[in-house]
């Protein structure tokens, strides 16, 4: 099981059915210089947590074909770190409507088709997936653009930050896992890009996402009583648009490296991770000025996935489709 991904390089037969649960905790700590051409004459700091949990359900259709659905449900707050008051920053949770936000726990939700075209299930062997599918977003989201990009004169308090973008996206997906007797046991990887449909009602277009991650899983050390896991991650996202004017710092690449560790017990697979991302381009200062700015993010994930010991029965003549 792959850091954060707990139906990442499982293939289930026909009738199968499994589900997964994936919590992500996220500490991002950061500043930025005085913004260019601002009342505001003082350095911007706070810290972000967010609070992620996603609910899966994956069904073997046949024993070529899986349906994964996944639901987003969480909640980010922002601690402003200033005495000052700002139009851009306070302290603030998505649970609560704003100005240009409308709050709540629901995130995206997200439907994946998988094709296997090799499965070993439980065995060695490979397992070689490609996919797609859509997500669909949900209300919670920012109404209008909060830089102003299109009349910065009339700048006003804002909130940056949301449960979902409000984006429609197509995603394609691939993934290639090899288990083995050797240490480790069980390598591989997985390349998804996931582009909007449109723009949104409220005038914005997300970015493109574009995201790589390998990872490597050890046999059970008896030390530990479960498998060390390693993941390399690169994530880049193109500009996104409100408006059909840039936004700012939505272009950046960002890689990851991540340790876990995979316990197998009488109720499921559980993994606990840690993930440092690293920001090898953009920024958190909300312009593409020349702003000094500095990022410290951690991720604490917990994944779990169970196989349920149940068969869909009228699935059984799909098995060989």
């Amino acid at each position: 099981m792959p850091v954060g991904n707990s139906d990442r390089g499982v293939g289930l037969w026909a009738g199968q059915v499994m589900f997964g649960l994936d919590n992500s905790l996220e500490y991002i700590d950061w500043w930025h210089d005085v913004l260019p051409n601002s009342e505001e004459t003082y350095d911007h700091e706070g810290l972000m947590l967010s609070s992620i949990f996603t609910p899966s359900l994956t069904i073997g259709v046949s024993n070529y074909v899986n349906v994964s659905f996944s639901q987003i449900v969480g909640y980010r707050r922002m601690y402003w770190g200033r005495e000052e008051s700002s139009i851009h920053h306070r302290t603030e949770g998505t649970g609560k409507d704003f100005v240009n936000a409308v709050g709540g726990l629901l995130g995206d939700t997200k439907v994946m088709v998988r094709y296997l075209l090799t499965n070993t299930g439980k065995g060695s062997g490979s397992r070689i997936f490609v996919g797609g599918g859509a997500s669909f977003p949900s209300k919670n989201t920012l109404t209008s653009d909060p830089y102003f990009l299109s009349n910065k004169e009339e700048m006003d308090e804002h909130r940056h930050f949301s449960m979902s973008d409000g984006c429609l996206k197509l995603i394609g997906e691939s993934q290639f896992y090899l288990k083995r007797d050797l240490n480790p046991v069980f390598i591989g990887g997985a390349f998804l890009v996931q582009a909007p449909f449109e723009e949104n009602k409220f005038g914005y277009r997300a970015s493109t996402l574009y995201d790589i991650s390998l990872t490597a899983i050890s046999k059970e050390a008896p030390a530990l009583k479960g498998s060390v896991n390693l993941n390399l991650g690169l994530m880049h996202t193109t500009d996104g648009y409100w408006n059909g004017l840039k936004e700012p710092n939505s272009r950046a690449t960002i890689g990851t490296v991540g340790v876990g560790l995979l316990k197998n017990t009488n109720f499921g697979v559980v993994n606990i991770g840690l993930l440092k991302p690293i920001f090898i381009e953009g920024g958190f200062s909300g312009t593409d000025e020349d702003v000094e700015s500095k990022v410290y993010p951690w991720r604490i994930t917990i994944g779990f996935r169970r196989m349920l010991d149940y068969v869909i029965p009228f699935l059984d003549p799909f098995k060989n489709l």
